[in-house]
């Protein structure tokens, strides 16, 4: 880990903070499918913007169990832009759900070519967990979609007009015309971090294929899904068990294992935290940051977004 080469880190360091800007372009393009800026009064933020709360979310996400991050950055949107809360987190399930259709996508590629290098093979259980949750998504999404309206008149008045903006910012954010850009744009940002992860590699002098490097940052970033902070735990024991099985030595798994986490863990608890309470003390200077935001203010009904 001390022989780490300092070019390849920084390297590593600045593709995965390019990944950011990415991310923030696609979920403002999101948004914008979504109409959360169709209400009067309603101003969605710069790109930059968006890609300063993710930052802040992921870094919440890092700190806090059940990524509660999520949630933070549903608010930060409706400080930042006065659309509705409920309808902003609805934009960012659906940013997640674009997410494991590219991590499903690259996955699939990375199969194909370990198959046809021939030295070793996807483990089928991260295969096999990707295709299930895609499932389990387009589920939850298709339900969504034929029972909702059902659901949400079960609730309570509040409740189910919160539920109605949800699901109206969830729903909205698919369009035919707007999907590929999308996806394409979580493809790169997929890309990106799997950049990082080679250029880990390459600084610490591990000898590792490209689509062993591909399926190991996935099966990292599928790792980081479980609601621990920042996948503690989870991800350092599978990700050097699946560089094990990829071939890679104990100690050099686990090396490559610890300085990527440096860059994917303690970087966003050091940068993303210090970002996250600047903006907090701004905000708490200057009020909300959208004067007279409402943070239930509704978006379009869910029959003209969806």
């Amino acid at each position: 880990v001390r022989a780490v080469d300092p070019v390849s880190y920084l390297l590593a360091l600045v593709l995965y903070y390019l990944s950011f800007w990415v991310r923030g372009l696609r979920w403002r393009l999101i948004a914008r499918t979504a109409r959360l800026d169709a209400r009067p009064g309603v101003r969605l933020p710069s790109t930059l913007k968006f890609s300063g709360i993710i930052l802040m979310g992921w870094f919440a996400n890092s700190v806090a169990f059940l990524r509660l991050g999520d949630a933070y950055r549903g608010y930060a949107l409706n400080r930042e832009s006065g659309a509705s809360f409920a309808a902003g987190l609805g934009t960012v399930v659906a940013e997640r759900v674009q997410d494991m259709a590219a991590v499903l996508i690259l996955l699939i590629v990375s199969a194909v070519g370990l198959l046809a290098v021939g030295d070793v093979n996807l483990p089928p259980v991260v295969l096999g967990a990707a295709i299930a949750l895609v499932v389990v998504l387009v589920f939850l999404l298709v339900a969504m979609r034929l029972f909702g309206q059902r659901v949400a008149a079960l609730l309570p008045a509040g409740l189910e007009a919160a539920y109605g903006r949800f699901q109206a910012g969830t729903l909205g954010s698919f369009r035919a015309r707007d999907l590929p850009l999308q996806v394409g744009l979580g493809i790169v940002g997929w890309l990106l971090e799997i950049g990082r992860f080679y250029f880990v590699a390459e600084g610490l002098g591990v000898e590792i294929g490209l689509f062993v490097v591909m399926a190991a940052a996935l099966a990292n970033a599928m790792l980081t899904t479980i609601p621990t902070p920042g996948g503690f735990g989870f991800v350092e024991g599978g990700l050097t068990g699946v560089l094990v099985l990829f071939g890679l030595g104990h100690t050099e798994a686990f090396a490559l294992t610890v300085v990527d986490r440096s860059i994917s863990w303690v970087s966003i608890i050091i940068i993303g935290g210090a970002l996250f309470f600047v903006w907090q003390a701004v905000a708490a200077r200057g009020g909300r940051g959208r004067p007279g935001a409402d943070p239930g203010a509704a978006v379009a009904p869910a029959d003209e977004t969806g």
